[in-house]
């Protein structure tokens, strides 16, 4: 198996790991800490995250593409290294005062300082060098320990609404833990090379080139759950939370695709092996949309008798948020793979950075519009309009460029199927208690429709895939006979 297959099994396995954990864990501090409870975590931890944006500096995006520039050359790669995280560092030292200074001044609470640790966490995360040279190994390992200690911690040590101090500490010791694990694997990548101001100075400029864009991005993602804190309540800020969370799970999924693919196609692109990486992008957009346009339909149809067992009776008005928050699944996972194999990897900053910041523009407008009206629904509808918006300018300027996009055929049938799994699901489990058993069944009971009407009508990417590989297989075995 080649490099990029076996690091797209340990995303993937990584993954899959962050979506079965929440199947036990979010219950539990669901029906445990209630949606006041979450809302407040949730809340204290919006503000954290503008503190955690300034501080990772665009350097998750710009370390990588740069590391993965460097190829296998050690001194490069260290000199490299020691001048990214040098600058960064420096920024974590900063920003910590000023976070400090902002919990004291706004008097923001105990979750909100010990949620100081995702500052110093952002600052020490090295997982950027490790993407760069593609070696993924070593980063789904750790990961995986830690959510497995996480998990078992959440498990026995959050069982009321008094153990909302104990969940933001596992959390945040997780979150510490995790890239200072990495750092011991440096040792064997690179040697120390220090780093002169001016060296740190020109890549932090060079940062922040698409460190401003994570600005804007903060603001239509981050920004509706400090507002809903502020101008509604901290319930409303926990139910969009955790609507919020079933989308993100399997976004996060989907987009373990891009993370591996990134310094591939930033490759590709350096080689002036155009053609071959925007075949590779096209394919990956509708392969993506397959399985996503399933699970945001699939949500759809699940989340009325999902709901009331899963997270409990305080988050009944997830059954109207939960539903419009699903198109993100479609939306997001499509101009990511846009973003990140196709601009990122030319160094088309301006054309990423032009959708983000009319993004950030309109968020902003119509959540002061929405939010106070609508609540969670407001916000729930900003983010949809929002990321929709930025999906089609990507998907435009691809088009425009590469004359490849999506397959109309395969993305409408695609969606045709989905609207039909919705009514045989609601029109067979209608009368059915909300239950797990009854989830389960139409989880099967769609996933089967989907697969069955998309393969009669030639509409699914992957059995071309497996057309290939069986062929594959076949010769091998008859060069071997």
């Amino acid at each position: 198996m080649n490099k990029i297959g076996k690091n797209l099994i340990y995303q993937s396995s990584y993954q899959i790991l962050k979506i079965l954990m929440p199947l036990v864990t979010v219950p539990i501090v669901s029906h445990s800490l209630g949606s006041s409870g979450v809302g407040e975590y949730a809340f204290s931890n919006s503000i954290a995250q503008y503190f955690v944006l300034i501080t990772a500096l665009g350097l998750p995006l710009y370390g990588t593409r740069e590391i993965a520039r460097m190829g296998d050359n050690k001194k490069l790669l260290s000199k490299n290294f020691w001048i990214l995280e040098g600058f960064s560092i420096l920024l974590t030292s900063v920003v910590l005062v000023c976070y400090f200074l902002t919990g004291w001044i706004f008097n923001l609470g105990t979750i909100y300082f010990i949620q100081s640790m995702l500052v110093v966490a952002a600052g020490a995360d090295i997982s950027w060098f490790f993407m760069g040279i593609e070696e993924f190994k070593k980063i789904t390992i750790v990961n995986f320990l830690l959510q497995i200690i996480m998990f078992l911690l959440i498990v026995t040590q959050v069982n009321s609404s008094d153990d909302l101090i104990k969940y933001t500490v596992i959390l945040t010791s997780a979150a510490v833990l995790n890239p200072i694990t990495l750092w011991y694997f440096l040792k064997e990548k690179l040697y120390f090379i220090k780093p002169s101001f001016s060296e740190m100075w020109f890549a932090l400029k060079k940062s922040m080139v698409l460190f401003i864009p994570q600005i804007a991005i903060i603001l239509y993602t981050n920004l509706n759950k400090t507002m809903l804190g502020t101008l509604g309540s901290k319930s409303f800020v926990g139910i969009f939370s955790n609507a919020l969370l079933v989308t993100t799970v399997f976004i996060t999924l989907i987009s373990s695709i891009d993370t591996v693919l990134m310094p591939h196609a930033t490759r590709l692109f350096s080689q002036h092996k155009h053609n071959e990486g925007y075949v590779m992008i096209q394919r990956v957009l509708n392969f993506e949309a397959y399985f996503t346009i399933a699970i945001a339909t699939g949500i759809v149809a699940l989340s009325d008798k999902l709901i009331p067992w899963f997270f409990g009776s305080s988050f009944a008005d997830m059954n109207t948020v939960l539903p419009i928050l699903s198109l993100l699944v479609i939306v997001i996972p499509g101009g990511m793979s846009i973003s990140r194999q196709y601009l990122i990897p030319q160094d088309r900053i301006k054309e990423y950075n032009n959708s983000v910041y009319l993004g950030a523009v309109i968020s902003v407008i119509l959540n002061f519009i929405l939010i106070p009206a609508l609540g969670a629904i407001g916000a729930a509808i900003v983010s949809v309009v929002v990321e929709t918006l930025i999906w089609l300018i990507r998907l435009k300027d691809f088009w425009k460029n590469t004359h490849l996009g999506y397959s109309r055929w395969q993305f409408t049938v695609n969606t045709l199927t989905g609207i039909i799994m919705i009514f045989v699901i609601k029109c067979l489990t209608t009368n059915m208690s909300a239950t797990p058993t009854t989830t389960i069944i139409q989880a099967a009971l769609g996933a089967s429709v989907y697969l069955i009407l998309t393969t009669i009508l030639k509409a699914n990417p992957a059995l071309p895939l497996l057309k290939q590989m069986w062929d594959d297989f076949s010769k091998k075995r008859n060069g071997h006979s």
